[in-house]
């Protein structure tokens, strides 16, 4: 009796196979909302087994070069079919890259319904408790640090999120931040007399309620 050939077991195709064909095809969704949008073999690829592992509730590490469209591949599968899903990134750049522009634009070829929030840590949050107590005390001497706290005690009274990323006329580097945001021992949490107004829990709670997270791992411990 001769030995059996050597066969390759075909691989099952997912449940969201075709979807993804069409999706990321020439005349997909992706094509007809983004100008400079291409097919990609290994994008598309890399998005069915995504959205399997998805499907299966499985576990996925993928591997890709540069130029493979990753966030497109990610991001597809994850808006249609992730349920809760937290996107963590590595750099504050790739964090807000994705939730100013890659999400949205994924959103809207997609149009889907999703609700998107961005978290980070308590350290990046201004505090009502500890801009009040740096205002009162008058204790900062360098006229640099002067003028950021007037623009800071200008800035709560506008944002709608107390990020200090969006006061672009302090530095995120500025001294003066540590005197008005809060550490997890400064923090007086439910005690605290502006517990309400507290923008490190209104993020939270915004990310609680939302479909899609952007966190960054670096960020969200500081």
């Amino acid at each position: 009796m001769s030995a059996p050939e050597d066969t390759a077991v075909p691989e099952t195709p997912g449940i969201h196979d075709a979807e993804i064909e069409q999706l990321f095809g020439a005349g997909g969704a992706l094509g007809g909302s983004v100008g400079s949008y291409r097919p990609r073999h290994s994008q598309t690829e890399m998005a069915k087994a995504i959205a399997s592992a998805i499907a299966n509730q499985g576990t996925l590490i993928a591997e890709a070069g540069t130029g493979t469209g990753k966030t497109f591949a990610y991001l597809v599968p994850a808006l249609l079919w992730g349920g809760k899903v937290i996107v963590s990134t590595g750099t504050k750049t790739l964090q807000d890259q994705l939730y100013t522009r890659d999400i949205p634009t994924v959103r809207r070829a997609l149009q889907a319904p999703v609700s998107v929030a961005l978290l980070k840590g308590r350290s990046n949050y201004v505090c009502h408790f500890h801009l009040e107590r740096t205002l009162q005390n008058g204790r900062l001497t360098a006229r640099e640090d002067v003028g950021y706290l007037r623009e800071i005690s200008r800035f709560v009274k506008t944002t709608s999120s107390g990020d200090k990323a969006e006061l672009s006329q302090v530095p995120e580097t500025a001294s003066v931040w540590n005197l008005v945001t809060s550490t997890r021992d400064t923090c007086f949490g439910s005690e605290c007399q502006y517990y309400q107004d507290c923008f490190v829990m209104k993020a939270r709670k915004e990310a609680q309620q939302a479909d899609v997270v952007v966190v960054n791992h670096h960020l969200f411990f500081a």
